[in-house]
Order: C-alpha cells, then sequence, then structure tokens
C-alpha cells in the first residue's frame, strides 16, 4: 500500500492505494492467503509456486523523474506519480541481472546518480550481493557482483564522495532451514559484525572487509569521508529487535538489547588492522529508528539528524513492525550535542518524517511527520519548521481516519 499527501494551491490533498503486484492479484482473486511465511516460498500453497512474492511495500523513491516502489526481497515497481497507478515491474528494460534491489538507496546530491546494492541476488538464501549504480538520466551503468563474508540480512548501507559502504549483521539464512518450512531469519550473536567498504572510483573487488563487535543495525543515518577517514552513521543495538526474529540458539532475549541508538562508527582506511582502526561513538541518549537528513547533505559531513525517537520516561504505545511506537520526534545537533525534541500527547505515536528544502542552509526547510491519535482513531500529518522542531507544528492537515504505520516516506518536488 501507498500513500501520498498533495500540497498545492493552499490545499492538502490525500490519496491511497494498493500496490498490484502479482502476489495481491492472485490473492485478491482466490479471495484467501496463498503466501505463507515471511520470503519463505516452501511454503506456499502450490498454486502460487515460482509467482511473485514480492509485495512492494517498504520504501518509495524519486529519481530521473520515475516513482519506485521497493522491497528488498524483489525488483522495483514503478508507480504513476499523479494516480498512483501501478505501472509493474521495473528492471532498467530487461538490464538487471540481481532478483532483488535494495528499498534504500542514495541519490548523490552533487552527481545526480542513484546508488543501489542487492542482497540474496539470485533469490532466497543465495549469497552474492550487487552494486548497482543509475546516472542522472535514469540509465543503469553499473551492475556488479560480489560475496559477503555470510548470508545475513542487509537492510540499508551508506555513500560518502569517495567510498560506498556496506554493513553487515549476524541475522542469518540457512536454506535447508528454509526448506524445512522454517524462518526465513534468526539471530546468530556468535558471528562478528563486518563492514565492507569500496572506493567509489573503484569496483567490488577491491571492497575491504572490517571485522566489527557483533551488533545489529537496519537504517543509515548517514555517511562522509575526511580523507582516508570513513565515517558510519547508523541506528545500531545489540541484536535483532524484530520480537519474531529468534535467536539462532533459542536464547531469550532483552529487549533492551534490541533498541538502536545513533551510532558513529569510523575507519581508517589506511590501517592494516583487521578491525581498520574501527572506533565508536554515541551520538544522542535516545533510542529511536526512521532516521533522516537533509537530503542535499547525503555523503557529505553534516551537522543534523531528525530521528524518532523514545523517550523511556513517558507512556510508550504499541505501533509499528516492533510493536513500539516513537513518542517524540529528536534533531540532532550533531555539532553540539544538542538534541531538540517535540512529545505529543501520551495517545500519540509518530512515523517516520520527511525533509522539504527551502533555503540554501542545512536545516533551512521543513520536516513533516505523521501523528498517530491512538484515543481518537485517526492520525494527523504534522509540519514543522525544521530549525525549530521543539517549538512545536506550523500547521497541522487532519485525517479522518487512522492510518497504518508506515516504514518509509520520500519527498517528491513540484514539476
Amino acid at each position: 500500500m501507498i500513500s501520498m499527501f498533495n500540497f498545492e494551491n493552499g490545499h492538502v490533498d490525500f490519496k491511497m492505494r494498493y500496490i498490484q503486484t502479482e502476489r495481491w492479484k492472485a490473492e485478491r482473486a482466490a479471495r484467501r492467503s496463498l503466501y505463507g511465511k515471511y520470503r519463505n516460498p516452501w511454503t506456499d500453497k502450490p498454486e502460487v509456486a515460482g509467482k511473485s512474492r514480492g509485495t512492494a511495500n517498504t520504501a518509495p523513491i524519486w529519481h530521473a523523474g520515475r516513482l519506485l516502489v521497493l522491497k528488498e526481497d524483489h525488483v522495483p515497481m514503478a508507480v504513476d506519480p499523479d494516480t498512483l497507478a501501478t505501472l509493474g515491474d521495473f528492471t532498467w528494460n530487461g538490464q538487471l541481472k540481481s532478483k532483488t534491489v535494495t528499498a534504500h538507496p542514495k541519490i548523490d546530491p552533487v552527481t545526480g546518480e542513484l546508488l543501489l546494492f542487492s542482497y540474496e541476488c539470485e533469490g532466497d538464501g543465495s549469497s552474492p550481493m550487487c552494486f548497482l549504480i543509475e546516472d542522472k538520466s535514469g540509465n543503469l551503468v553499473k551492475e556488479e557482483w560480489f560475496d559477503p563474508p555470510y548470508v545475513g540480512m542487509v537492510h540499508d548501507f551508506a555513500i560518502t564522495t569517495d567510498y560506498v559502504i556496506f554493513p553487515i549483521f549476524p541475522t542469518t539464512m540457512d536454506p535447508e532451514r528454509l526448506k524445512a518450512g522454517g524462518d526465513h531469519w534468526k539471530w546468530d550473536g556468535s558471528l562478528p559484525s563486518w563492514v565492507g567498504i569500496m572506493p567509489r572510483a573503484g569496483s567490488t573487488t577491491d571492497i575491504r572487509w572490517f571485522k566489527v563487535p557483533t551488533s545489529c543495525g537496519f537504517h543509515v543515518i548517514n555517511g562522509f569521508n575526511e580523507g582516508t577517514i570513513v565515517h558510519l552513521d547508523m541506528m545500531i543495538s545489540k541484536r535483532n529487535g524484530f520480537p519474531y526474529i529468534g535467536d539462532i540458539a533459542g536464547s531469550a532475549a532483552d529487549p533492551q538489547d534490541g533498541v538502536p541508538y545513533p551510532t558513529r562508527w569510523s575507519f581508517d582506511m589506511t590501517s592494516n588492522a583487521v578491525d581498520g582502526g574501527f572506533s565508536s561513538k554515541s551520538l544522542a541518549p535516545y533510542g529511536g529508528e526512521l532516521p533522516l537528513i537533509d537530503p542535499r547533505c547525503v555523503g557529505r559531513d553534516y551537522r543534523y539528524a531528525y530521528i524518532s525517537m523514545v523517550d523511556p520516561e513517558r507512556r510508550i504505545l504499541m505501533a509499528g513492525p516492533t510493536y513500539m511506537g516513537a513518542n517524540m520526534i529528536g534533531k540532532i545537533d550533531l555539532t553540539t550535542g544538542e538534541v531538540q525534541t517535540y512529545h505529543g500527547t501520551d495517545e500519540t505515536s509518530f512515523q517516520e518524517g520527511a525533509f522539504i528544502p527551502r533555503g540554501p542552509g542545512e536545516d533551512e526547510g521543513w520536516y513533516i511527520n505523521i501523528a498517530d491519535r491512538h484515543d481518537q482513531n485517526r492520525s494527523d500529518l504534522l509540519i514543522f519548521d525544521a530549525r525549530a522542531i521543539s517549538e512545536g507544528p506550523l500547521a497541522t492537515a487532519r485525517l479522518p481516519i487512522r492510518l497504518r504505520s508506515a516504514f518509509h516516506t520520500t519527498w517528491v518536488p513540484g514539476v
């Protein structure tokens, strides 16, 4: 499902449509569930054997005049940006060899390129990853495959002006477990995490793998490099926080270990150490998820990050895929360490925001987010001055319905 707020002539309109995937069409026609466990085709009904399991339900991206919707275990799907009508699978006119594409590509604000990656490129349980580049005109100009240290969840990655960063965490996959009807993912805390760093001017054969402490990360805040010192800013937890992803050893998990915190990992590309002179520092004392920055700063040194956070001193509502809803919005000043916060009521949780540039300064713009009003069974779109989050919204677009907690957002400027 994709939803859209359209700002035009002083009004805000709302539209929501199903992405008409092959999976959606098959189950709609049958009027029942046909697909089994998450990312396990061996648990599907016989009538959908070999059909696409793609759901196109994680993130939208606007680039080169196209609106694509993405899910990391399938190829992108194109959607009409005005009507939200489904246009179909998008494979760059058949050039794409990988069966999967990330839901978290990066747009370089200077070159205009769209940089992407894939994992399990040959389908569920396969080892290869690949790195892709779409040029500013929308042409696929690179697809290079490589093998990671192990088959694990690679949800996001980062770029800098000079490097591409691939973080690998031990949420692992076993093909035999899949064939036996088991879960696609299991947490394996006996394995280290790895970070692969590749020169943008090079190829995937130039990736250098750095061994780092066992940890889990889903969403990147940003990456940048100062010469040969490479920084990866990411939401990092001690282990996978999804309650339905079990421990491979059967151990019970401490929920606190699954809370991600904004963290900076740094590497020295001149170091010969297996960890690349790894260092880590906290960027803020609050846990949360769904970070974003001014898109004009992607891959460059930057000052501000906006995160849907959790204040443990306030009421925490159950919302979203990890069941823990954000009860405040935070803006981190990475120069001063200050964290601006905005709290809703005790009956409010927040989704992922979006940043809309307005002036030349990094935080000169609007920040928007959806507030779910649990006591009123509806949602509001909140519009903030991005420089002054703590002062509260400048305007509110009130919906008469409650939106389901979504994953990710994108802003499409007027054309």
